[in-house]
């Protein structure tokens, strides 16, 4: 189980960071920070929600397992 979590969350923040990267070339600025400042806690669930929904459908698509361990 732990393998797993470790999997799951190795792929969200991944992901996320990539989404972070990709909105930063798009839209410019600085990165979000761990403020409670609106729009970096905007920009934060943003691409933690894109993450989790990328990694959904590459889960359904078959591109990566759903959990390494049964």
């Amino acid at each position: 189980m732990l393998v797993n979590a470790l999997y799951h969350s190795a792929v969200v923040s991944g992901l996320a960071v990539g989404y972070s990267r990709l909105s930063r070339m798009v839209i410019g600025g600085a990165p979000p920070k761990l403020d409670f400042a609106g729009r970096d806690v905007g920009m934060l669930v943003v691409d933690v929600t894109l993450a989790m929904a990328t990694k959904d459908m590459l889960i359904k698509q078959g591109i990566i397992p759903a959990d390494i361990m049964k």
